[in-house]
């Protein structure tokens, strides 16, 4: 079992400009728009970080940058439209997330020692120490819908 880590962005301010599964591309950010409002677009970088334990992946998602470890609740939009997400990242010649073993780490702790994360069966709560459970990390990032 592979876990990986996810990486989100929220840019507000582009509604109606783009949907699920847009390639995005503007001032340097590169990703898949996961979520689109009338004020900010949820989105999924193309860059990923693998072989993560929960404590790495929280870790690696801390920085200066607007990327950030997603939310238990951004994690569960990214599986919900991974199908979009994916045909854009294939178009894209990136790797498919939420693969047959692949997992993410959420940032949402379920309890002190539990962290979510999510794989082909959605989210679920995971011991955070657990050596064994090496996951994946994506960031993400939210950005004005109009720029």
């Amino acid at each position: 079992m592979l876990m990986a880590l996810l990486g989100v962005i929220v840019l507000v301010g582009c509604g109606g400009a783009y949907e699920t599964g847009d390639y995005y591309s503007v001032n340097g950010v590169k990703g898949v728009v996961v979520t689109a409002t009338d004020s900010v677009l949820l989105v999924v970088s193309l860059d990923e970080a693998r072989g993560l334990n929960a404590d790495s992946a929280l870790a690696w998602g801390d920085g200066p940058e607007e990327w950030h470890l997603p939310s238990k609740t951004e994690i569960e939009q990214l599986w919900r439209f991974r199908s979009a997400i994916n045909q854009t990242l294939e178009r894209k010649g990136m790797g498919r997330i939420f693969g047959s073993h692949t997992f993410y780490w959420s940032s949402t702790e379920c309890s002190p020692s539990h962290v979510y994360a999510c794989g082909p069966d959605g989210v679920k709560c995971y011991f955070r120490s657990n050596k064994s459970h090496l996951y994946c990390a994506r960031k993400v990032i939210l950005v004005p819908a109009k720029q």
